[in-house]
């Protein structure tokens, strides 16, 4: 689903409805993937209460991150803020403002392996149609936000190289990422560097593989960190053609 017009303080919303599975195409209008919309103004809360019809977002950021740029201005409008860690409070931050003896892929693969929780909570609160229309975001809507889009999509049933080119899709608007996050550093702080800040396909490839490796795939990996079936049904239910 297209946006009606440019944004103004978000620039990685896209829908995750359209992919095509063996059901049929993923139901449009319902799941949608963003950047951060803690800067949102009127105009931006606006298009997204009243032409999507956004209902909850759920909230992938650090305690940290929320502290700095809460979501008061959704929040005013009625729309729910789920807040949910992606990432295991017990996993520090990157101390660098950049990757230094690892890659993006390593860094994807250690947050799979210590964050299966998390992604149960996200996904169960993305399967619950009460909660939809709704957003699930980060900072820059490309790396938490990226891995959950990529669960979803393949217990939907999209095929992995459609996963890797949604994913890639973020390397289109990266440079106009980077200079909003650059902007809103506080001052004498850096901004994250070129190895984090890349939407590449092999990255989301490496993500898939270690998920089939490891568990089967997205569905495997989620019913051994604890979602109930029933859960994956919902999310079929609410997501594929009747």
């Amino acid at each position: 689903m297209p946006e009606p017009a440019t944004p103004t303080n978000y620039v990685n919303f896209r829908d995750l409805g359209g992919h095509a599975t063996p059901s049929g195409p993923v139901r449009t209008g319902r799941v949608f993937r963003s950047d951060s919309l803690a800067y949102c103004d009127p105009t931006d809360i606006e298009r997204l209460v009243t032409t999507h019809g956004v209902r909850t977002v759920v909230d992938l950021r650090r305690e940290h991150e929320v502290d700095v740029a809460p979501m008061y201005g959704l929040r005013d409008a009625g729309v729910r803020i789920e807040h949910r860690s992606l990432i295991d409070p017990a996993v520090p931050p990157l101390q660098t403002t950049d990757l230094v003896d690892s890659t993006l892929a390593d860094r994807y693969r250690s947050i799979l392996a210590s964050s299966g929780e998390q992604f149960v909570g996200v996904v169960g609160l993305i399967a619950d149609e009460r909660n939809q229309p709704v957003v699930f975001q980060c900072a820059a809507g490309k790396d938490r936000t990226g891995l959950v889009a990529a669960m979803v999509l393949q217990v939907l049933g999209v095929a992995d190289a459609d996963i890797v080119a949604d994913y890639a899709k973020t390397a289109t608007v990266i440079d106009l990422i980077v200079a909003r996050i650059a902007s809103r550093m506080p001052e004498g702080r850096e901004a994250p560097g070129p190895r984090i800040m890349s939407a590449e396909a092999a990255t989301m490839e490496a993500a898939l593989a270690w998920l089939r490796d490891e568990h089967g795939g997205a569905e495997g990996y989620l019913l051994a960190h604890g979602m109930r079936p029933e859960q994956l049904t919902a999310l079929r239910t609410a997501l594929l053609p009747a």
